[in-house]
């Protein structure tokens, strides 16, 4: 078990899973087995709408929420970004939000196909924000699966300083754990590639 404190914390936030508010679909158990097993702290939050996505990931960025670095987007996803509602939250739009301020930062993308786009989109994401790396599925992804998937993951992204170093070490270890979940087809583009 790690020490509280020497871990990079996760920033998740994470949109309605199904439209009928009886049903409960949540990855807060994922968050709270890091804590209790890896000593992860987390923040998690819901958004519903545009203006709830785009605050969160305002205070994401702010100073006080540099022990959370790992920004952990949980959702329904399609080519190139987040659903919400009957419409998709692109990930240029994100960028566009989130530039210049994603210094020593991680984006996570917990969504089917987000990542299904060009490695050039990809790139120009991580040249806009400055972070570290961008990852995700480039298919629709079992559910159990993938949280299984990124539950060790998230575990071995404590290994490695968040840095232009450590980051390429973090994506061997993605590339390694990855192959036990072909099926996912799970990308990550890091800075390495913009230069």
């Amino acid at each position: 078990m790690r020490k509280r404190g020497q871990t990079k914390g996760i920033f998740c936030i994470e949109g309605l899973w199904d439209p009928d508010l009886r049903l409960s679909s949540t990855v807060r158990p994922l968050m709270e087995l890091l804590r209790l097993n890896e000593s992860i702290d987390y923040i998690h939050r819901e958004y519903a709408t545009r203006e709830e996505f785009e605050f969160y990931l305002s205070k994401w960025t702010q100073k006080s929420y540099d022990a959370y670095p790992i920004l952990y987007v949980a959702g329904h996803g399609k080519e190139g970004g987040i659903e919400m509602g009957s419409g998709v939250y692109s990930i240029d739009a994100m960028a566009d939000l989130l530039a210049s301020k994603c210094a020593n930062r991680l984006i996570m993308f917990s969504s089917c196909s987000t990542m299904n786009i060009s490695k050039q989109k990809l790139q120009l994401v991580l040249d806009k924000t400055g972070a570290l790396a961008v990852c995700g599925y480039r298919v629709d992804v079992d559910w159990l699966r993938s949280t299984a998937f990124e539950l060790l993951l998230l575990a071995r992204m404590q290994d490695n300083e968040f840095s232009g170093r450590g980051i390429e070490a973090i994506l061997h270890q993605a590339e390694e754990i990855a192959k036990s979940f072909g099926d996912l087809e799970f990308r990550m583009v890091t800075i390495k590639d913009v230069k």
